[in-house]
């Protein structure tokens, strides 16, 4: 049985790097979807606006979203922060295009607890930028930040959450 892999594009974890490389995920998620489809089953990629826990390499569960919104109200992405007790609890991020999903551009995404920073930031993609986490977060605060530029290059669009679930 003949299996179309173009589908793997469409998924989330199925992104692209700034070089045009494929990542390690979606060599993963190909394997996985090809077993399942093997065994009969259908793997369905998470939706952009419903992510669950796990859908974009964060574990744990999902404690927030934030829109990245534009002056005009539209919205260029959608921050989503998930906590796991795991390693002195875990805080994990990962901004989700809106605006340009599909197209090759910049999406950034960082987390800082004050000290220490994690950032995935001046890269290329198509769909999302991150993961990137905290651990030790027990009783810290968390700020999230993220940048959607559109592919040409001409506009970005970015905002801040500042001392959040503490």
């Amino acid at each position: 049985m003949s299996i179309p892999l173009g589908f793997l594009w469409g998924i989330p974890w199925a992104r692209k790097s700034e070089e045009g490389k494929s990542e390690v995920r979606r060599i993963l998620v190909g394997l996985v979807a090809l077993a399942a489809a093997a065994a009969g089953g259908l793997v369905a990629a998470p939706s952009a606006s419903a992510a669950p826990a796990g859908a974009y390499g964060c574990a744990g569960s999902e404690i927030d979203t934030y829109n990245i919104k534009d002056t005009d109200g539209s919205v260029w992405g959608t921050i989503h922060l998930y906590y796991s007790s795991a390693d002195g609890g875990t805080n994990c991020a990962v901004n989700v295009a809106r605006k340009y999903s599909g197209q090759r551009h910049m999406i950034e995404v960082v987390i800082s607890d004050g000290s220490r920073t994690d950032a995935d930031k001046n890269h290329y993609y198509y769909e999302y930028a991150g993961p990137v986490s905290l651990n030790k977060m027990s009783g810290k605060c968390v700020t999230v930040s993220g940048w959607v530029t559109s592919p040409s290059g001409s506009k970005s669009v970015g905002d801040q959450w500042a001392n959040v679930h503490c």
